[in-house]
């Protein structure tokens, strides 16, 4: 096995440095051979994890490394790493930023240009230099920085073979970190080295133990949000939930303080502890992704029917998403729900309660279409968005100050309203969340309108009890009731159109 991992979070603050840490520890006592490299340049901090044990060596770092390279073309990396004695039959090796080594550190950082470094061969050095990594070592984990960047390209795109997508149950975290998953591995196609598909690791840390209730909602947004990146690796005759459901990073508040390895203070016996987890995902990575069992203590080899039964809780809410097989005669959701992005969060809290009520009204499942993005990239969100547009029976509004400015969202409603005068039926459903209803009125022509603000749709949070109010159920229910009807009278059968 040789592989190269990179840990990597759209934002911050989900104890990503922490993670490859304690797993790198896991694995150099596995006796591999592992090299962990901080290359979140500009808020390092990934040696701190290791102040335990006893390290050597005067290596000055990646910046310093970089540097020059790009001044003298070629380099030998382990001059700029250092030595871990954390236990295991080999030392780890660590390549941390150069911080804390190199005085120079703020200057070359801040005169560092990435153009110019790719355009003078800076491509062919880091394909170079993975090839050695992979002949030297048996992993190489690598902390890279948040967001987008071109930092991030280097350690999502070219450098690693898996990424351990790591993100908290907030939606920034979890579709944020999505969305650029799929911009890796689509670049990943045109890259100009050979390359296996780029396999994605999701990691949910920092998860909550208190509310139950809420655990569940949120589990299945996981599932469901980052489904599509298991079938890579992950037997179809296992739930992605099952996989979820055990490696989520439990949040110990204890960690949150200094910088402390889980793993030399709690272990890694104890099941409600971040070291047991740690644990699992470290074994996972030292099978190259093959032993599954590692992770669920399932073995895919033996048939579901043979197999305990698995007893399930009961499930407040359902996600707003279905994967659904594609047949061109048929719609495919029943509810197309268009929403400005100042509003996602509203509108997921509003669909999830949406699907729940008319499912039990209709006896079925409602399927609804929610575009969570949080990355827009090109025209691939376009192209996904005018699908499901045609693909949909109906359309809810949901309508702020800022639907108007959207020009997806205006774009959107153009389709359905072309549609529905083509048809002569009522496929619009505008809910006024906030603003004025006079410019909705305008944009709508003769639509019903529910008019919602009173009703504090867009807030999101609940109660202390955990309840909302009598008014926000209401209006769910009234916006249902309106909803079924509309499927029931809207055509059988999508009609051929695209977005302008």
């Amino acid at each position: 096995m040789s592989s190269i991992v990179t840990f990597y979070s759209y934002k911050g603050g989900v104890g990503r440095s922490m993670a490859l840490a304690n797993i790198a520890v896991l694995l150099s006592r596995r006796g591999l051979k592992v090299l962990a490299v901080d290359w979140d340049l500009e808020a390092p901090g990934l040696e701190r994890y290791f102040s335990y044990y006893e390290i050597t060596g005067r290596g000055t770092g990646l910046l310093r490394m970089l540097v020059e390279a790009r001044d003298m073309g070629e380099i030998d990396e382990n001059a700029f790493t250092l030595s871990v004695q954390c236990g295991g039959s080999h030392p780890l090796t660590l390549l941390p930023s150069g911080r804390e080594q190199d005085d120079a550190y703020s200057a070359n950082l801040e005169s560092f240009d990435w153009g110019k470094f790719f355009a003078h061969g800076g491509g062919v050095l880091f394909e170079e230099l993975r090839n050695r990594w992979r002949s030297e070592y048996d992993i190489v984990l690598i902390d890279s920085r948040t967001g987008l960047s071109d930092t991030g390209g280097i350690c999502t795109i070219q450098l690693p073979d898996v990424v351990v997508a790591m993100f908290t149950a907030n939606h920034q975290s979890l579709y944020g970190v999505r969305d650029v998953m799929r911009l890796a591995q689509r670049a990943r196609q045109s890259l100009a080295y050979d390359r296996m598909p780029l396999s994605i690791l999701p990691l949910p840390s920092r998860w909550g133990v208190q509310e139950f209730q809420e655990t569940q909602v949120w589990l299945d947004r996981v599932v469901e949000g980052v489904r599509e990146f298991y079938a890579d690796w992950l037997p179809v005759s296992i739930d992605p939930r099952q996989v979820v459901e055990t490696i989520k990073i439990p949040h110990h508040s204890y960690f949150g303080f200094g910088e402390r390895l889980a793993v030399q203070e709690q272990g890694t016996s104890d099941p409600t502890g971040m070291g047991f987890v740690y644990d699992k995902v470290a074994a996972f990575l030292a099978s190259d992704l093959r032993d599954v069992r590692t992770l669920t203590g399932i073995d895919p080899a033996v048939p579901e029917t043979a197999r305990p039964p698995i007893v399930r809780k009961r499930h407040s809410q359902r996600s707003v998403f279905r994967e659904a097989p594609r047949r061109e005669d048929v719609f495919e959701y029943d509810v197309f729900v268009s929403h400005d992005r100042s509003s996602t969060e509203a509108a997921i809290e509003i669909a999830d309660a949406l699907k729940r009520e008319l499912s039990s009204m209709r006896g079925e499942e409602t399927r609804l279409y929610l575009d969570v993005s949080e990355v827009v990239a090109g025209d691939h969100w376009r192209d996904e968005i005018r699908d499901a547009v045609s693909r949909s029976k109906i359309m809810l509004m949901l309508v702020t100050p800022r639907y108007f400015e959207s020009d997806f969202a205006v774009k959107e409603l153009n389709q359905f309203l072309e549609r529905s005068s083509v048809q002569d039926e009522a496929l619009v459903l505008p809910v006024l969340l906030a603003g004025d209803p006079l410019r909705l009125s305008k944009l709508v022509g003769e639509h019903v309108i529910i008019d919602a603000r009173e009703a504090a749709l867009l807030r999101t949070s609940k109660s202390a009890s955990g309840r909302r109010p009598s008014s926000w159920h209401a209006t769910i229910h009234l916006i249902a009731n309106l909803l079924r009807e509309m499927i029931d009278e809207a055509p059988s059968r999508p009609a051929q159109q695209t977005l302008a």
